[in-house]
């Protein structure tokens, strides 16, 4: 029996979340058993249900409270219309939809604690650097927080079927192995294209990993033979810096259509903060739809 592929969808009725549910069609997922789930919310902060005998003290709240019911309503209607985009883009996929309300990001957690998906896509929404210092974007606190991989989506301009471009972010870690098999499980296109991109960032392979930088590339071989005998092409590039800039770079020179990398771990939230994750940046930064790879996600508990 097939496994059941379970993808989160968070839909806000964007241009970046109509561009993520594109996106979909180049991820390497058509041919698979797929659950997907969309999740609306809107951002209201009283309760859109009136429980019988609530009275309101004033007629502000009263005002109130029937904006954000007419707020709520048009999100049930924002989740349902992705919904039905889904299952005319992907009829064998089953589909269903939902609302919630509060903040965003949490909220989408939330309802990834319930349906445990295996993957949750989120559209990259545009903000200034002032605006992700103060308050970050929704897909960067999904991308840190969540328990499962998290796909970035960046949609073309025009979805096409031709080959995809792929880029693995590597660094012989437990992360980046992960990523590996993520990519390798999808059914890509005939011709599609894996770039393997290995930075050698010295202070952290020689303080993280087990793995000495010149024996990078011997891993780089062994990547590309296997990517090769999965049926798509390969090769690999070696890098030095930093792997929050090179990768990024080399994803705009080749024009990748998406990055598969490894979430990076912390031992502290504090490191986690004044560091940041080379996931975190990538997904953050790449031109293109990036996948952070967590193993087994809600499988492991």
């Amino acid at each position: 029996m097939s496994h059941t592929f379970k993808i989160l969808i968070a839909y806000d009725g964007s241009s970046f979340a109509d561009a993520a549910l594109d996106d979909l069609a180049n991820a390497g997922l058509a041919e698979k058993v797929i659950e997907a789930h969309v999740v609306s919310v809107a951002e209201v902060w009283l309760p859109p249900e009136n429980p019988e005998g609530l009275r309101f003290p004033t007629a502000g709240l009263r005002k109130q409270h029937e904006q954000h019911v007419a707020e709520f309503t048009a999100t049930l209607e924002l989740a349902q219309r992705a919904a039905d985009r889904l299952k005319g883009r992907f009829p064998d996929w089953s589909v269903s939809s939902e609302a919630t309300y509060g903040s965003p990001a949490w909220e989408i957690l939330f309802a990834a604690s319930k349906f445990r998906p295996d993957l949750i896509v989120v559209g990259a929404k545009g903000l200034s650097a002032m605006d992700r210092l103060l308050i970050g974007s929704v897909s960067q606190k999904v991308v840190t927080e969540a328990d499962t991989s998290v796909r970035v989506a960046r949609g073309k301009v025009e979805v096409d079927d031709t080959p995809s471009r792929i880029i693995l972010a590597y660094d012989g870690s437990p992360g980046s192995e992960a990523a590996l098999e993520a990519m390798l499980a999808r059914n890509w296109r005939e011709g599609s294209d894996v770039k393997v991109v290995i930075v050698s960032d010295s202070a952290h392979v020689r303080s993280t990993l087990d793995i000495a930088a010149d024996q990078m590339a011997g891993a780089g071989e062994r990547l590309v033979a296997r990517i090769k005998a999965a049926g798509l092409g390969a090769s690999c590039t070696q890098r030095e810096g930093n792997p929050k800039h090179a990768i990024v770079e080399e994803a705009e020179t080749w024009r990748a259509d998406c990055i598969f990398t490894g979430a990076t771990g912390y031992s502290s939230a504090f490191a986690k903060y004044i560091i940041g994750s080379v996931s975190a940046a990538v997904a953050e930064r790449a031109p293109c739809s990036v996948e952070v790879v967590r193993p087994n996600g809600y499988a492991a508990d």
